[in-house]
């Protein structure tokens, strides 16, 4: 065992390289440097199968768990303890960008480069962790697989197999097709962990307005996703009158205005709506049925229930005023709890951070975008970095985080490892 007598770097340009050129190969959208690398499509089984090889060829053990999620494993001296977890995910949006999820992997995957190539052996096991379908893209359910592993998800294991793509694939059968779907129960139970670190992007604009370097993240927000259908009545658009109409479309139309509008009256939070189907697309029929998805976050769960409320109140009241016989159903698709992080990793990142930065580059921040962070925090003790994002745009082919932000991230997550290995070996960690 190599001892640590002066602080371990990694290798920024190694990681850099690494990031760059795996998007590259695996993805990547032509004429922009945007990515489309879908939940367990031939990009990501490719990927996934060069992750695999790379952990391999360090001596890790890995393993695949029910729902495709890669756990690759360092030894650690104790034979006793759970392994330290860190990364996130490698698949994206359809036209995201290149940073989102993939740097906190090939950041953990670095770790473990600089871990082995200094011959270092930290007291606990260390993990990086490949979470599947993370963006919900592919299959609908956003931190699907996080939240199966956690048992806190209301969508669990069975469920989230016979989820389907758009082209009628079901989860199992994309896991079955690529050679993911692994015998490894997707339970922390009985694929634990000791903690969990994640570095990700900011995805919004607070660290490059204010000047700072790393966020330490001691939370994430509570979300809900809504499904609204809106019905009506099929009409020939030239002989039906106007006063006559059961349009479903036009009643959609307020309702979806007044969920922004809420939004901005009441300050409690964000809603969007970001999808919206009609049944007829055609121009020359009323619209008898239109379907919208909802989401809302805020900063607590009360919040989330008070936004929705008054969202729900002011549909109410729009349906009193068009008076034309269209009608709304609501149902629940999704949520996310709002998740605080335990201190002990809070520490460990904080204080690496202020070892890299000094405590005036800091700040600590609350995530409105959702991790698989948020999922493991229910069950074992968890935190994550956030680096910056050039003008806070993700989810975007513009998204772009300079490489010595990247590098900064990453050598914070090991040095909040290691940090965070020493307190388990003196015995000095809080019990969760």
């Amino acid at each position: 065992m190599t001892m640590r007598s002066k602080p371990l770097r990694i290798n920024g340009n190694r990681l850099n390289s690494t990031l760059q050129s795996t998007c590259s190969s695996w993805g990547a959208l032509s004429n922009s440097t945007g990515m489309r690398r879908l939940a367990l499509g031939n990009e990501d089984k490719e990927v996934r199968d060069w992750l695999v090889a790379e952990c391999k060829a360090l001596g890790c053990d890995v393993k695949v768990d029910q729902m495709g999620n890669i756990f690759a494993i360092r030894a650690g001296t104790s034979k006793d303890e759970k392994p330290i977890g860190m990364g996130s995910h490698l698949d994206t949006q359809p036209a995201g960008g290149r940073y989102d999820g993939i740097l906190g992997v090939q950041s953990a995957l670095e770790v473990l480069r600089t871990l082995h190539e200094n011959n270092i052996q930290t007291h606990c096991p260390v993990a990086l962790i490949d979470w599947t379908n993370e963006e919900g893209a592919r299959f609908p359910g956003a931190m699907m697989c996080s939240g199966v592993w956690s048992t806190k998800s209301s969508t669990g294991l069975e469920a989230c197999y016979a989820v389907k793509d758009t082209e009628g694939v079901t989860m199992r059968q994309a896991l079955k097709d690529t050679g993911y779907l692994g015998d490894t129960p997707c339970d922390y139970r009985e694929n634990g962990l000791e903690s969990y670190f994640e570095l990700h992007i900011e995805q919004g604009p607070k660290l490059e307005a204010t000047n700072n370097k790393v966020g330490v993240v001691t939370a994430v927000q509570g979300m809900k996703w809504f499904n609204v259908r809106v019905s009506g009545v099929e009409g020939h658009s030239g002989t039906t009158p106007m006063e006559g109409r059961s349009d479903a479309l036009v009643t959609a139309a307020r309702l979806i205005t007044a969920v922004s509008e809420t939004a901005n009256s009441t300050r409690l939070g964000v809603a969007t709506v970001g999808v919206i189907s009609n049944d007829t697309q055609s121009q020359a029929t009323i619209p008898s049925g239109v379907e919208f998805i909802i989401d809302v976050r805020c900063s607590t769960d009360s919040m989330v229930d008070a936004l929705c409320a008054g969202i729900f109140k002011s549909f109410d009241r729009i349906l009193q005023q068009v008076n034309n016989g269209t009608s709304y159903q609501i149902v629940r698709t999704w949520g996310l709890p709002e998740s605080v992080f335990h201190e002990d990793c809070i520490e460990a990142v904080r204080s690496a951070a202020i070892d890299e930065v000094g405590v005036s580059k800091i700040m600590d921040m609350k995530s409105g975008a959702g991790h698989d962070a948020a999922w493991t925090s229910k069950v074992v003790k968890s935190s994550m970095i956030f680096v910056p994002s050039k003008d806070g745009v993700s989810h975007n082919p513009a998204e772009y985080t300079k490489p010595e932000d990247c590098t900064l991230g990453a050598q914070v997550l090991l040095q909040a490892v290691l940090r965070y290995d020493d307190k388990v070996r003196e015995g000095s960690m809080s019990q969760a």
